[in-house]
């Protein structure tokens, strides 16, 4: 039996943005409809361009592992973003923030995301090597952090991160970003800025 791999999964979303966008575009571009049908101000451009924003930002969600996709609503309007849905604490409400910021086209984002009640349970808590793996793809995805130059170790929930660092704002960049990784106790960061 085959897996869902992770390309099934980016193949599968791809495709669905493309019958997304196309059915928009040809929604948009019917001619000969009645009168009756509601006039916009919004050009077609304008409604390929949110829909592209809409389905950018479902993948950023969909592709970081520190978000409850599942939870969140994604609409976006003349490229502003509004996101809802539950997170299950602050932290994972304000990644997904950075995450529909760094989205290309992106002009404004409005979180209107609720906090999940905190009862932690046994299932919940992350092991170390889960953490790591988090951490490690929280920089891979995040656009201005060097994630081949970075190193990344846990133990008993603190995660430590080495490497180097292009500056003194990459540095604390991959602190924020890995701070904001679930189950991240703290972090120690041993990044030299070249």
């Amino acid at each position: 039996m085959k897996t869902f791999t992770q390309y099934h999964l980016l193949k599968a979303v791809m495709a669905a943005t493309l019958l997304t966008v196309s059915s928009s575009v040809c929604a948009a571009e019917e001619v000969g409809k009645p009168s009756s049908v509601v006039k916009s101000d919004t050009t077609i451009g304008e409604k390929v361009d949110d829909t592209s924003i809409t389905a950018q930002v479902k993948m950023a969600l969909i592709l970081h592992r520190s978000t409850g996709v599942l939870r969140t609503t994604v609409t976006t309007e003349n490229g502003s973003v509004t996101i809802g849905g539950i997170a299950q604490n602050s932290a994972e409400k304000d990644l997904v923030t950075k995450l529909v910021e760094d989205v290309q086209g992106v002009k404004s984002v409005h979180n209107e995301m609720t906090i999940a009640k905190a009862d932690t349970t046994m299932g919940e808590k992350i092991d170390d090597a889960s953490i790591t793996a988090k951490v490690k793809m929280a920089l891979v995805l995040h656009r201005s952090t060097g994630a081949l130059r970075t190193t990344v170790s846990t133990k008993d929930s603190v995660v430590t991160v080495g490497g180097k660092a292009r500056n003194s704002a990459e540095k604390e960049l991959v602190s924020k970003v890995v701070e904001d990784v679930q189950g991240v106790k703290s972090v120690i960061n041993t990044m030299i800025v070249e």
